[in-house]
Parts: structure tokens; C-alpha cells; sequence
């Protein structure tokens, strides 16, 4: 891939890649730019995607942003900080933040292929055929994942859990 192509690329997919990183990592702010930054240098890496293939790129960035994430996710250095300390640096939340943190906590609440569905299908807009076949999985499956995600969000979002 060269530089020109990597560009457009980015200029291309930044805001999508920022966002699945933003609902994987809860909108922790730090988190999502070192995800971003390190899904596009994944992409920087692996030469062999050609820029005509758009919609291969596209879908190649989601699922190395979710991966990235969940690795990031994983690791055991990181820092838990109290609710107190949060307020005392970044202040009192707005009513609109807690309402994405409250999304972002509902959506935790999902397993990892039922919140994959949700965001590919209600924020990308994917049909569950194109999801089924990122997730190398039946039609059908997917459509089992979005069912029982809108039923367990329906469920946290309202308080029954």
C-alpha cells in the first residue's frame, strides 16, 4: 500500500474506525486513539489489501478495530480509577455523556458477537447477510444475535438488570 492509498484510506475510514473503537472501549478517550492508531498501522503493515477494494478494506478495518480493542481490553497492566478520581480531573459529566454511558455499560452487558451485530447492523447500517458473512457465520445466527441483543438491552436500558 502506498503512502497516497494510505491516506485515503484513513481520510476515508477514520471516523468509522474511531466510533466501533469508541463503543468497544466505553468512550475511554485514551483507549480509542491508541485503537485507532493501532488499527491503521495494522493496515499500514498488511501490504497485500489493494486500495480497489474498498468495501474489503472496509470491513478488514471493523474487525482489526474490534480485535485491536479486545486485546487492549485484555491486557493486565491496566489502571482501574475510582469514580471520585474520575470526577475530581474531568469534572461532573454532562446529561448527554451519561447517556452514551449508559449505552456504552447496556452494551457491555451483551457478548462480544451480539454487541458486534448491534454496531454493524444499527450504526453501519449492515444487512445480516454482509454480517454473516464478516463473522463467517449462518444468516440466521446473526439475526439470533440481533434478537437477543435488542431483548437484553430493552432489559439493562431500563433498569431489570
Amino acid at each position: 500500500m502506498t503512502n497516497e492509498q494510505m491516506v485515503s484510506c484513513y481520510d476515508e475510514f477514520f471516523e468509522m474506525v474511531w466510533r466501533v473503537c469508541y463503543v468497544e472501549l466505553s468512550g475511554r478517550q485514551q483507549d480509542v486513539e491508541d485503537a485507532v492508531s493501532d488499527t491503521f498501522l495494522k493496515l499500514l503493515k498488511s501490504c497485500n489489501i489493494e486500495s480497489s477494494e474498498r468495501e474489503h478494506i472496509k470491513a478488514w478495518l471493523i474487525v482489526t478495530a474490534q480485535n485491536t480493542c479486545r486485546s487492549l481490553l485484555r491486557r493486565a497492566y491496566r489502571k482501574v480509577v475510582s469514580l471520585e478520581d474520575y470526577i475530581s480531573v474531568n469534572g461532573e459529566p454532562e446529561d448527554s455523556q451519561i447517556l452514551s454511558s449508559e449505552l456504552s455499560q447496556a452494551l457491555d452487558g451483551l457478548s462480544d458477537n451480539e454487541r458486534d451485530a448491534v454496531v454493524l447492523h444499527y450504526y453501519f447500517g449492515y444487512s445480516g447477510a454482509e454480517i454473516a458473512d464478516l463473522k463467517n457465520v449462518a444468516e440466521n445466527t446473526v439475526y439470533s444475535w440481533l434478537s437477543r441483543a435488542r431483548k437484553r438491552l430493552e432489559k439493562l436500558l431500563e433498569g431489570g438488570d
